[in-house]
């Protein structure tokens, strides 16, 4: 781990125009630099580089950030990778975290794995293109497949030879120790003699790749017809391999899906290697195992669109079911493709060029509510019981996906398709949610009580954590109420940008609860809204505002101006990346950077702030009064309907109550 000090070292250091100029052709304007934006196809420079602010926007797609999540975003490198990465460019010392005996062993044992496993991908891939057996068969059998030499080499194929020990044997000679040759996988034990033999032999050689590029498994393929014989053998689980998460191409298709946008997921090795030489270089395979969570998120960290391909037959149609609602889940959205009858991705590519492939996928590539109530109601035209069955599959599907929107969306169009009532699918949808988040929360409670595990602390660098992960729920932090969203939002600014900043009130000001002693926005605000036990109901919002007292805490006193761009720095250089993206469209300015005439013509905002925070905090107390006044409308409605006499009474006093908070403060706001 990197420790603080280090990090500012770095964050210090770096020159922004210099990191992005690496990968931007940048150009002086004014006091800023102009370049094309790489998130979008870009034809007018719309990038603006700010060397003074350490920052860069684009007015046309709106990616913002600075120099570490630059870097993070155009290279896809985890938060550490990025920090590495600047402190090599600038020549500074990484300081680690001081690691335990414990850590250190676990590190060196974890590097030793990848060494062993890139040495076996080097030695098969010699037998392949140096040996003659190689040659007679391994790349006999990838040439039959149309595979072509640079694809071979580009996927690091090759060849294990019938001889049972030739891997063991060359590893130990050459010094690599027999402990982490089985415990990579690549050999086994014989019980009593202690003798080791290869895992994988007579088998054209799959090496799997983690996202970084480090030879992390193998699977082996068959060359034989013999049904006894395991048509594939592939590594087991170890220290460096876990198949739940990993995908076969990641690491040569990251790039490509995340410029296209868009991820396509097959299933097996030939697949992926035929549509990579065919041109379609977006595509993963989830390598036979049925779709994880993990898969999943690891294919969000480039894109939130996934397109499954399947064969055409019974078993790819089942297969395609089984993904829908687990891709649903994690927030992205999911298309699919059937091939005809007679293909899988591996022949369709061979036999079709790129541009009849995209064609292809384009024009027949379906929403999971069209795909799945075509194929189902093909079995329930004239079963209306099952024909009901069908439009609760799919209508559980629609609770799946998180976004609000998108899922008030699907409500529609389900709705129409199947000709019922919006309001009779939305409550459908509503009541799985509600089972599902019981579920979830019996889970958590069962979690909980359960004896406590400890976790070792080292987490192998090439497998995502809660870092890396997006949240479910949609790409960031879930909007629960819009309504307060904007008075959130507008008191989250002036946290993030003018928090430590005094608040110096005029003797005539009156803002209801006027304070009595020097403060600062951060203090005034939160204690206005203490004050009425109020708390933000937004994530988002939320998340900032714990962790802007949190970090303030741990501050010395300096002053306001150097504490204020400490906890910017905080937030910006976060590694949860959502975090740091909403901060900076938070308190970047909704003009161009280069516009200075136009920063010059107004005031300091900062001038303004013993009105601006009063005023902000009165409206969100205001806009919360408003949805306590509407809530106890439809409770007076209720109660009218029931006839409850006295529970009636009670809920008018309190809308007289309410009204009165309502109308002091719209008062109070219009004196502002």
């Amino acid at each position: 781990m990197i420790d603080r000090a280090t990090v500012d070292r770095i964050l210090d250091a770096v020159r922004i125009e210099e990191v992005i100029g690496d990968f931007v052709t940048l150009r002086k304007r004014g006091a800023n630099y102009l370049g094309l934006c790489p998130f979008h196809q870009d034809k007018n420079p719309s990038m603006s580089v700010s060397s003074t602010k350490g920052i860069f926007k684009c007015f046309a797609c709106g990616k913002a950030g600075n120099a570490v999540s630059f870097l993070m975003e155009h290279e896809h490198l985890t938060y550490a990778e990025a920090l590495r990465y600047l402190a090599k460019k600038y020549h500074i010392e990484i300081v680690e975290k001081e690691e335990t005996a414990e850590e250190i062993a676990h590190r060196m044992r974890y590097e030793s794995l990848l060494v062993v496993t890139e040495y076996a991908q080097k030695f098969y891939s010699d037998i392949l293109w140096n040996t003659e057996v190689g040659k007679a068969i391994g790349l006999s059998y990838f040439r039959e497949r149309k595979f072509s030499d640079e694809t071979i080499r580009k996927f690091g194929l090759g060849y294990a030879t019938s001889r049972p020990l030739t891997l063991c044997d060359r590893a130990v000679k050459d010094g690599y120790k027999k402990e982490y040759l089985v415990d990579a996988g690549l050999c086994l034990e014989r019980e009593g003699s202690g003798e080791l033999y290869d895992r994988f032999f007579d088998r054209v050689m799959f090496p799997i790749h983690s996202i970084s590029g480090r030879v992390i498994a193998f699977g082996g393929r068959t060359l034989k017809t013999d049904k006894s014989v395991a048509k594939y053998v592939n590594s087991p689980q170890s220290d460096i391999y876990d198949k739940s998460r990993s995908l076969y191409g990641i690491f040569q298709a990251k790039n490509s899906i995340a410029k296209e946008d868009k991820c396509i997921l097959v299933e097996g090795y030939a697949d992926v290697i035929s549509m990579h030489q065919a041109g379609v270089t977006n595509v993963v395979a989830s390598s036979g195992t049925s779709l994880t969570v993990e898969q999943i998120r690891l294919i969000k960290r480039f894109t939130d669109k996934v397109t499954i391909i399947y064969d055409g037959d019974a078993a790819g149609v089942k297969a395609a079911l089984r993904g829908i609602d687990l891709v649903l889940e994690e927030g992205l959205s999911v298309k699919v493709v059937l091939l005809p009858p007679e293909d899988d991705p591996d022949t369709f590519a061979k036999s079709h060029n790129l541009i009849e492939i995209r064609e292809y996928i384009e024009e027949n590539e379906k929403d999971f509510i069209s795909f799945k109530s075509d194929l189902l109601l093909q079995e329930s035209e004239r079963d209306p019981v099952r024909r009901a069955q069908v439009i609760g599959d799919i209508v559980q599907s629609v609770s799946m996906v998180a976004d609000p929107i998108l899922r008030n969306i699907y409500v529609e169009m389900v709705a129409e398709k199947f000709d019922q009532k919006t309001d009779s699918i939305l409550a459908k949808v509503s009541e799985y949610r509600r089972k599902r988040r019981a579920l979830e929360r019996s889970r958590r409670r069962f979690e909980e009580q359960r004896p406590a595990v400890p976790i070792p602390e080292t987490v192998a660098p090439d497998i995502p954590d809660a870092v890396d992960t997006v949240p479910a729920g949609n790409a960031g932090y879930a909007l629960s109420d819009s309504y307060l969203a904007v008075p959130e939002r507008e008191l989250a600014y002036y946290l993030l940008k003018f928090g430590e900043y005094p608040l110096h009130f005029e003797a005539d000001m009156y803002y209801g609860s006027e304070p009595t002693e020097e403060t600062t926005v951060s203090r005034y605000i939160r204690d206005a809204l203490s004050d009425d036990e109020l708390v933000f109901v937004n994530d988002l919002y939320r998340t900032i505002f714990d962790r802007y007292f949190a970090f303030t805490a741990t501050l010395p006193e300096e002053k306001y101006e150097e504490k204020q761009e400490k906890v910017i720095r905080y937030f910006t250089s976060s590694e949860d990346r959502f975090l740091a993206q909403a901060v900076f469209d938070l308190i970047l300015e909704n003009h161009p950077l280069t516009v200075r005439t136009y920063e010059e013509s107004i005031p300091p905002e900062s001038q303004a702030l013993a009105r601006t925070v009063p005023k902000s905090v009165l409206l969100y107390k205001l806009r919360i009064t408003e949805q306590q006044c509407t809530s106890t409308n439809a409770e007076i409605k209720k109660a009218q309907r029931g006839g409850d006499t006295e529970t009636l009474r009670d809920l008018v006093r309190r809308l007289q109550l309410l009204n009165k908070v309502k109308n002091r403060l719209s008062k109070e706001l219009n004196r502002l």
